[in-house]
């Protein structure tokens, strides 16, 4: 089940398309204020006003942090999303709509005389969980640690809290009593709990059988017929010198106190240290099912030897979870979570007794709990340090590369000292080499991007200049050689063509063998048109698909035409490198709980929908009331950069 739910709310269309509905409220009203008054006449220390209230620059900065921090929790603790060039303007321009929102909602509220006063905001703030000690009573003390180790003072605090109460009280409580329309939850409860149970076979091209070798003169012929296969792109040879933040990171020394002061720092902030110190996880496969007996049949069989996926084929009932690195509190019952954790590594458990019916579970891995120290951390507290000074510096490292590079035509005498560092290779237009895998070009995707623009954009030999991309990183290119691109001769491309010929013969002897099997299994069935036949062995009989518990070992294609042909038909498609053939046998509807749950889920996810869809109308009409004026477009891309280049360091882009 919790597999289930998770594939539901984070791989399926749907749910993706019900998480859309509420980030949507967030950014679609941003564009409205990115086309307002430019930056005329104003400095450098407002990004935009609204009302008498202006966003400051140190505002928007913590903002987009925020945000950031939010997307990779969001994203399962990794980084790996703010690697996308569009993350860094959409995420920007999320962190400023909140704050003009707040804004909003600040000037509505004085607007309509809601103004609280100093013992209501004394009275939230004695009563927020962060600030009180384990007898729930507030403790100034923690409260002053907690804000020290934010970078924050008593008026910060007061500000967020009062904006926090604007917000309450004039958008975000708005539509608690909201509640999702039972035909349109019907609807999807049973779009998502009918299966299908499904027979299919793959046949790859490589599979086709073809009895003879091709002959010159064929060759010659296929050659002639299929030029386009044979052209040889454009190569250049380009001599490079890059510097990022990461790359001046390097070039830094960080002393011993300081990583020292940031680890203690680190331990005393409660947040920070659950970041660092891990409980024990385990990695468990897990099946649920109503009854008892099947509990215990099942675990027998799973201690006998039985894989996870061949009890799940046997008994379609049970369902299925599993879970990698788990916390105990990952488990929503209890009972389930103490089981798990009373099992040891490798072990099957009897069947466990849950709110929800009985379950067996196969502990497949432990990893121990995990204290970390300063001798574990250093390295890293060293890096991150590093990291967070080459921000600044990079403008200036950037001044310094220019002139070494006005110095160094061939840019072969560029110093490593100031963190820039050389590169030399030949690649064609999409960044592959002759061989044909891609060239070690530095950086996230825009980087590379543009360094592989430049290098086919600038003149051969022409001097080498600077080129800086938004995040503060920069480099020069210097093009030394060009190979023309040209259609390949016969003669250089022969193994090419002789191989193309085979694979397109073997592709037509699989396409006459993949036809005659579907021809056999539109009348028969896919079973019995390869009972006996080579191709029996690579049947798959009797696999189960939804829309709720979504495959990964099957094309999007197969998925589709599994969910959507009638039972008893049977298609023959082609995708990727294979010939598929798909015969849905039957059908089947998940258990009772599951579907229950699911229906929860639906609600609750259409509830704040819906919810959301109101906030983004009275958002609208503040904004009518109160529209922002003077955005200062550059000043928000210029600090949205920064902390970017921030976070482009911390990874080493």
């Amino acid at each position: 089940m919790i597999t289930a739910l998770r594939h539901f709310l984070v791989d399926s269309w749907l749910g993706r398309v019900l998480a859309l509905l509420v980030f949507a409220s967030f950014v679609v009203l941003g564009g409205t204020f990115f086309g307002i008054g430019g930056g005329a006449g104003l400095g450098g220390d407002v990004v935009v006003r609204i009302g008498g209230h202006s966003v400051t620059p140190m505002e928007l900065q913590q903002a987009i942090q925020r945000q950031i921090a939010y997307a990779i929790q969001q994203n399962g603790g990794s980084p790996e999303i703010l690697k996308a060039p569009q993350a860094r303007e959409e995420l920007g321009r999320a962190a400023l709509r909140t704050l003009i929102l707040t804004r909003e909602g600040e000037v509505a509220g004085q607007r309509n005389g809601l103004t609280p006063s100093d013992d209501t905001i004394r009275a939230v703030v004695f009563s927020m969980p962060v600030f009180q000690d384990p007898t729930g009573k507030f403790d100034p003390q923690k409260m002053e640690a907690v804000l020290k180790g934010n970078q924050l003072d008593h008026q910060s605090l007061v500000n967020e809290t009062r904006n926090m109460l604007y917000g309450s009280a004039t958008t975000f409580n708005f539509g608690q009593g909201m509640v999702a329309p039972t035909a349109q939850v019907d609807w999807m409860v049973n779009f998502f709990t009918h299966g299908r149970v499904v027979d299919l076979i793959r046949l790859p091209f490589s599979l086709g059988d073809v009895a003879t070798q091709p002959t010159d003169e064929q060759l010659k012929r296929y050659y002639q017929n299929h030029l386009w296969q044979f052209h040889v792109p454009e190569y250049r040879h380009a001599r490079l010198v890059v510097m990022t933040a990461g790359s001046v990171a390097k070039t830094l020394s960080v002393s011993d106190e300081d990583v020292k002061a940031a680890y203690d720092q680190k331990m005393k902030d409660p947040a920070e240290a659950a970041r660092y110190n891990r409980p024990e996880l385990r990695t468990v496969e897990v099946l649920a099912v109503t009854d008892k007996t099947l509990a215990q049949k099942i675990a027998a069989m799973w201690k006998k030897g039985a894989s996870w996926e061949s009890l799940q084929k046997q008994h379609p009932s049970a369902i299925p979870a599993s879970l990698n690195d788990a916390r105990m509190t990952d488990f929503p019952d209890p009972m389930l979570g103490k089981a798990v954790f009373a099992t040891g590594a490798g072990v099957v458990s009897d069947p466990i007794q849950t709110a929800a019916g009985w379950s067996v579970v196969h502990v497949v891995s432990v990893k121990p709990a995990y204290q970390a120290n300063f001798t574990d951390m250093k390295d890293s507290l060293r890096e991150d340090i590093a990291n967070a000074r080459a921000v600044p510096l990079l403008k200036e490292r950037t001044r310094s590369l220019e002139e070494e590079v006005a110095k160094s035509a061939t840019l072969d005498q560029i110093p490593a000292d100031i963190g820039a560092f050389p590169l030399a290779g030949t690649m064609d237009e999409k960044g592959n080499i002759p061989g044909g895998e891609p060239a070690p070009l530095p950086g996230d995707a825009a980087l590379r991007e543009a360094l592989l623009q430049q290098v086919f954009s600038q003149k051969k030999d022409e001097p080498p200049h600077i080129v800086t991309q938004p995040d503060g990183s920069a480099f020069a290119v210097l093009v030394d050689n060009i190979v023309p691109a040209h259609q390949g001769s016969y003669e250089e491309m022969g193994d090419k063509v002789k191989e193309a010929w085979l694979d397109d013969a073997r592709k037509h002897a699989m396409e006459q063998r993949a036809t005659s099997l579907y021809q056999h299994a539109k009348t028969d069935g896919l079973r019995r048109a390869v009972d006996g036949q080579s191709e029996a062995s690579l049947l798959q009989k009797d696999e189960h698909f939804s829309r709720l518990q979504q495959r990964q070992d099957v094309p999007a294609l197969i998925l589709r035409a599994a969910m959507e042909q009638k039972e008893g038909e049977t298609v023959m498609l082609q995708e990727g490198d294979a010939y598929w053939l798909v015969n849905v046998t039957g059908s089947y509807e998940e258990s009772p709980t599951l579907t229950a749950s699911l229906r929860q889920n639906i609600m609750t996810q259409m509830a704040e929908a819906y919810r959301a869809d109101l906030r983004e109308t009275l958002g609208m009409s503040y904004t009518r009331s109160a529209p922002p004026r003077h955005f200062n477009a550059g000043l928000f891309n210029d600090i949205n950069n920064r902390v970017f280049s921030s976070v482009s360091g911390r990874l080493g882009q």
